[in-house]
């Protein structure tokens, strides 16, 4: 766990209770420094003993203290620039929500080790959503109702009530089931058509469309794939009839993949190691393995969304090295 959480735990707790009861939360819990660094690692355990002890000593329920750090980590991230990356994650509460693992996974670049939840949306009207998280953290529910709640207030202007459906524990992970109520005005039943007569008529073959995407993955119903782009077919050249989920695994969301999912953007793992295969990088790779070293081997992640606008084209992904 990055010291960022523990740190607005920290300030939430001397600024609400004061720099005093911090102390004795600290030494109750055995802490023995009394701030974190944001990029350090910590004990996964460090925010449930101060939870905990917090609770114990202001005499709070435990989880309207989960809730009020969930609400405080939210408000605390703007002084370190990351409330510009909530603000940009979509114009409606909707957005923010569908692109929740797209956040995570942006998170990576500056916490590598991050170990983050995974949130998948369904069931959406006017009204709301329907929103799964899953965690191999226990005990977190409450805060990450605090932080939805919080978000919805702070960059969108939109109060939202939740409401846990199911709670359980699958193979160590928890999956919790929200029922989130909220002013969806950015939802739109069914498939809106373009009334752009001009851009209907614009011809779009599959030549056309698959040289703007050299990553692309096009597969069956029976997840068989049929064709990849070019750029893709130079690193991974075997893919074409093989099964999807023979090759690749999923990453993003936690949820099982198929043909009639909804449309969402998910992130799946080519299972074996690939080197490049442009010449340098062999010849690169010859001259290490003469020294006794051997190349790293790069794994390719792959994000994709199913097009709602396409009746033909099944899959459009975009790789990232």
């Amino acid at each position: 766990m990055y010291g960022l959480l523990l740190e607005a735990i920290v300030e939430y707790i001397k600024r609400e209770y004061g720099e005093e009861i911090w102390e004795v939360v600290r030494n109750r819990t055995n802490l023995h420094q009394a701030s974190f660094a944001t990029h350090n690692i910590y004990s996964e355990n460090t925010i449930k003993e101060i939870a905990e002890a917090t609770s114990i000593i202001t005499d709070t329920p435990l989880h309207e203290l989960m809730d009020a750090f969930g609400v405080s980590f939210v408000q605390f991230v703007g002084q370190y620039g990351y409330d510009r990356i909530l603000k940009v994650l979509g114009r409606h509460m909707r957005d923010f929500l569908n692109g929740l693992d797209n956040l995570h996974e942006y998170l990576r670049f500056s916490y590598p080790k991050l170990k983050p939840p995974s949130f998948f949306c369904e069931s959406e009207n006017k009204n709301g959503l329907t929103l799964h998280y899953r965690s191999k953290r226990k005990g977190f529910l409450h805060y990450v109702k605090g932080q939805i709640r919080q978000v919805g207030k702070m960059f969108y202007n939109t109060k939202v009530d939740i409401y846990v459906i199911t709670e359980e524990v699958v193979d160590d992970m928890v999956h919790v089931v929200f029922r989130l109520l909220f002013d969806n005005k950015a939802f739109k039943e069914g498939t809106v058509s373009c009334s752009d007569s001009i851009v209907n008529n614009i011809p779009l073959n599959s030549e056309s469309l698959f040289e703007l995407f050299p990553f692309h993955i096009v597969f069956s119903r029976y997840l068989e794939i049929r064709n990849v782009g070019s750029g893709l077919a130079a690193v991974m050249p075997r893919l074409v009839g093989a099964k999807l989920f023979t090759v690749f695994s999923m990453s993003r969301p936690l949820v099982d993949f198929t043909w009639d999912g909804k449309e969402q953007v998910y992130l799946v793992s080519y299972t074996t190691p690939v080197t490049m295969q442009h010449y340098m990088e062999v010849a690169l790779q010859a001259q290490n393995m003469r020294n006794g070293i051997i190349c790293p081997r790069k794994i390719i992640q792959i994000h994709g969304r199913r097009p709602s606008d396409f009746t033909t084209w099944t899959w459009i992904s975009e790789a990232e090295f």
